[in-house]
């Protein structure tokens, strides 16, 4: 098995998947999954996971009905996915909060333990990153983007066959998960499927990779620290 490879993956992923949740998507997320495309497609028709095979049939469909249609610019398609983000995740009757603390506080409220918890796993594993739109540390995409931050970690000690240290981050990475990402996410994921109603839709295709992914991932990390 080679742990560097695979490692490089789970990077690629986790940093497609929360850039996918970040905000309005822009050119540069367009190229991103243009760049991505063939790889993605090809891990999630492959998976014998039923949500990552329904995300590749979900964002093949998107891709073939916006990114592929030559009457559609890309300035068309960004607006039309700026308009479902809004709807979805700001100012829709029943926008999905994309916080953990909202899912797992008593409160319901964002900014609260789940937040402070994560901020100081974070601190420990000296994980800075930045932060132009003041999100709540304990947002979606941050805790992915974590997962990637570790995962691009593994990919480097691995090449230096510092096993022992490959398998503390795997472990570190199946707390997190444990104790954060897989607490929270199947409801965050359920709320985003239960609003998109078209069958193109890129943000159903993601959340159904989202859930996918993460349990799949678990699973491996699982078997890597026994």
């Amino acid at each position: 098995m080679n742990h560097s490879e695979i490692n490089r993956g789970r990077n690629v992923i986790y940093n497609f998947l929360s850039k996918s949740l970040w905000d309005i998507p822009d050119s540069n997320y367009m190229s991103m999954f243009e760049d991505l495309h063939l790889y993605i497609f090809e891990l999630l028709n492959n998976s014998d996971n039923e949500d990552l095979r329904r995300a590749g049939e979900t964002i093949m469909i998107f891709r073939k009905d916006n990114m592929l249609q030559e009457e559609k610019s890309q300035d068309e398609v960004i607006l039309d996915l700026s308009k479902e983000y809004t709807r979805l995740f700001y100012l829709g009757v029943h926008s999905v909060p994309v916080c953990e603390s909202a899912y797992l506080s008593p409160m319901k409220a964002y900014m609260q333990e789940p937040w402070e918890e994560v901020k100081k796993v974070y601190a420990e594993n000296k994980f800075m990153p930045e932060n132009k739109g003041n999100k709540p540390e304990d947002h979606i995409s941050f805790e992915l983007l974590f997962m990637s931050f570790l995962s691009q970690k593994a990919s480097i000690e691995a090449e230096q066959n510092e096993y022992s240290e490959l398998t503390y981050i795997y472990q570190k990475q199946q707390t997190f998960m444990e104790e954060h990402l897989l607490k929270w996410v199947d409801e965050l994921c359920e709320k985003i499927l239960s609003i998109c109603v078209k069958e193109n839709s890129l943000y159903a295709g993601i959340a159904l990779f989202l859930r996918g992914y993460l349990h799949e991932d678990y699973k491996f990390l699982r078997d890597m620290t026994l």
